[in-house]
């Protein structure tokens, strides 16, 4: 006997792999829309199926609890995240400022820097209900980029105290234009942020340099 049509394009969908990623991309995109629309509390799993066009069963399919699809979520962004400098440093080639340029502008960085993005990192920054549960996935993700940043400034200052000091600071300049940028998304100019912490930078380096040849 025949498979009814109806159960077989079911299983073909569970079976295929290209199929499932793909379904389960634009239900982690459509999480992200929700948490920067609603917030943690308001991201359910109707919000996200009716985003998604997909309905809860389909959901639950995939993401077995909101908490997994959170984790998905906060995933998606990360990888995201790191393939996206790691993409500008392989173009930029060998010159430390080259590849120091290329690693400030990719947090400014169309692929990474929407209005949306922003609001779901800072939402699993400082909401009380996920701060916890994520600190160490971001801490992670932040000091796989800093690593090679400081590696890179490490190139230009005398000492690796100093290239742990200036990452130190320029990474509190650029959490300050993400604020920004979220608090006024209007008059935020990425640009000229990312010149900001350039100049700043350059000026910090020289800094450095003539205290070492002076010490």
């Amino acid at each position: 006997m025949s498979t009814p049509p109806k159960k077989k394009r079911r299983r073909a969908l569970g079976q295929n792999p290209a199929i499932r990623a793909s379904r389960r991309k634009e239900l982690i995109e459509a999480a992200i829309h929700v948490i920067a629309r609603h917030g943690y509390a308001g991201c359910t799993v109707g919000r996200v199926a009716q985003r998604a066009g997909a309905s809860q069963g389909l959901m639950n399919f995939h993401f077995k609890s909101i908490d997994l699809l959170l984790e998905a979520a906060f995933n998606h962004l990360a990888d995201e995240f790191d393939q996206a400098w790691k993409a500008r440093v392989a173009e930029a080639g060998p010159e430390p400022w080259d590849r120091i340029t290329a690693m400030v502008e990719a947090y400014f960085g169309a692929d990474v820097f929407t209005s949306e993005k922003l609001a779901v990192w800072f939402t699993f920054w400082v909401d009380s209900g996920l701060r916890d549960d994520f600190r160490s996935a971001a801490v992670r993700v932040e000091r796989r980029y800093h690593r090679d940043l400081e590696a890179e400034v490490l190139r230009l200052v005398p000492a690796k105290k100093d290239a742990a000091t200036l990452i130190g600071m320029l990474t509190a300049l650029v959490d300050g234009y993400w604020l920004q940028a979220l608090l006024y998304p209007k008059t935020f100019k990425p640009k000229q942020a990312v010149r900001s912490c350039l100049t700043w930078l350059r000026q910090a380096v020289e800094n450095a340099g003539q205290h070492g040849r002076n010490a």
